[in-house]
């Protein structure tokens, strides 16, 4: 479903890409199995993990971070979303890089999942920072959610794909009114 119009900028496009290891409601799962979940992160650059529980702490963690991408699209709460993080934001260790520039970046420390969770946030901070993190959100359409960057000029865009979610919910509401108006 991803496309290049997608993509999100620098490190977010790494959280759009994370949130994405899952094809909802039930396709496949790319951090289902600790092996598989090592892969990916391999691909992408980060730490493997080598556990059950790792997988597991991975997939609340993208779970957590993409309630608070649905709020970004105006569908829950953003107090509520942004809560859900705490327990893993409390646990993240942070540090600093310093990059050619000179500059300083924030980076994940630790190891496996911890630092895989800690370079999310590292990027979510820096997104917040820039001005970027409000356009990266999930599908607005409750049974999609997938995690796409709106690139539109007014930050209006609500479902991954037009052709798809965005009409299919314009279809829904169009039946509803229908049926409505014949009663």
């Amino acid at each position: 479903m991803s496309a290049a119009s997608d993509q999100a900028p620098g490190r977010l496009e790494l959280v759009r890409l994370f949130e994405n290891t899952v094809d909802l409601p039930e396709g496949p799962d790319q951090l289902a199995l600790p092996q598989d979940a090592a892969a990916w992160c391999r691909r992408h650059g980060l730490p493997a993990i080598s556990s059950s529980p790792e997988a597991e702490r991975l997939r609340e963690f993208r779970e957590a971070l993409r309630e608070v991408l649905f709020a970004n699209n105006g569908e829950a709460d953003t107090a509520t979303a942004w809560e859900r993080l705490r327990p893993f934001a409390e646990s993240a260790r942070l540090g600093l890089a310093l990059d050619a520039g000179p500059a300083l970046r924030l980076t994940g420390l630790g190891s496996n999942d911890e630092a895989i969770i800690a370079s999310m946030l590292a990027a979510v901070h820096d997104a917040i920072e820039d001005g970027t993190w409000s356009r990266l959100r999930a599908c607005r359409k409750s049974t999609c959610r997938f995690a796409y960057y709106d690139h539109t000029k007014n930050g209006s865009r609500a479902w991954c794909s037009m052709a798809t979610c965005g009409n299919q919910a314009k279809a829904q509401r169009r039946r509803v009114r229908e049926r409505l108006v014949t009663h």
